[in-house]
């Protein structure tokens, strides 16, 4: 009996020094994580932290609990019991369910929590901290973590997001995973699928007006010379019809900067 005790403690020390070899780390500038084993990285996703005023707590935590099946204890969408539609896709528990429609709790699937109400899961990524405070990442990373994870395994989390910084984004024709609508039998675009068209709207509109706005003082400037031009005579009409050439070269050249930049923009938004 002693000797099993003995070997049983052995054996459970082993045990517990194994798990603690194994961390999560969250990198909130860069917005990735990483899985460590004795303190190497053996797996590198990308995620998506808190939005301003939701802000993911930093600092040394533990994975308190694993659920496999999570849902939102606060956040969700209304839909529609009899069309099966989503209608109001960013709701919470305290908004007013309207006449006709129901509340449905936000997946979280492959849920890791390492603060109150705070925890890693499958999740879709717009391209900017968007959460409500956890930390997302694609699904098939996700199920990984989830995986190597268990109850006490540390987690650091570090670093401030930058604001403007484009990060990594999910797929628009990708279904997330944090809301998988099968699961529930409605239909309809997610909160975040719809905060990421939004938000690339409002970023390719940017786009658009800060080249419209370039393009247009160069042709405020062409026109200028172009008075200057008409109104010269000798030698300075020929000179200022060459500085005009050189300017309307630069419009052309103008063009095609344009166009790079937005199929530039194009990639880093998965077009």
């Amino acid at each position: 009996m002693k000797q099993f005790l003995v070997f049983g403690g052995i054996f459970l020390t082993w045990t517990l020094h194994c798990c603690a070899q194994r961390a999560i780390e969250i990198d909130l500038t860069n917005q990735e994580a990483y899985l460590t084993d004795h303190a190497h990285v053996v797996l590198r996703a990308p995620i998506c932290s808190g939005r301003p005023g939701h802000e993911t707590p930093t600092g040394t935590f533990r994975v308190t609990d694993k659920d496999l099946n999570h849902v939102s204890s606060f956040y969700g969408f209304f839909g529609n019991p009899a069309t099966k539609q989503i209608v109001v896709p960013d709701a919470d528990i305290y908004k007013k369910v309207p006449s006709g429609l129901e509340f449905v709790r936000a997946p979280m699937r492959y849920y890791l929590q390492f603060h109150p109400a705070i925890g890693l899961h499958a999740g879709f990524l717009p391209g900017y901290p968007d959460s409500h405070g956890c930390v997302r990442m694609p699904e098939e990373y996700a199920i990984e973590f989830f995986r190597a994870a268990t109850v006490g395994t540390p987690v650091h989390v570090y670093g401030y997001p930058q604001p403007g910084r484009t990060y990594w984004a999910s797929r628009r024709s990708r279904p997330s995973g944090l809301f998988r609508l099968a699961m529930f039998g409605f239909r309809g675009s997610s909160p975040d699928e719809d905060a990421f068209r939004r938000r690339r709207e409002i970023v390719f509109d940017q786009f658009d007006n800060e080249w419209d706005a370039k393009e247009k003082m160069l042709e405020r400037q062409i026109d200028a010379l172009e008075e200057q031009k008409d109104r010269a005579e000798g030698w300075r009409k020929e000179r200022l019809r060459a500085v005009v050439r050189r300017f309307e070269q630069l419009k052309d050249d103008f063009e095609a900067r344009r166009d790079a930049a937005k199929e530039t923009l194009k990639r880093q938004w998965g077009d």
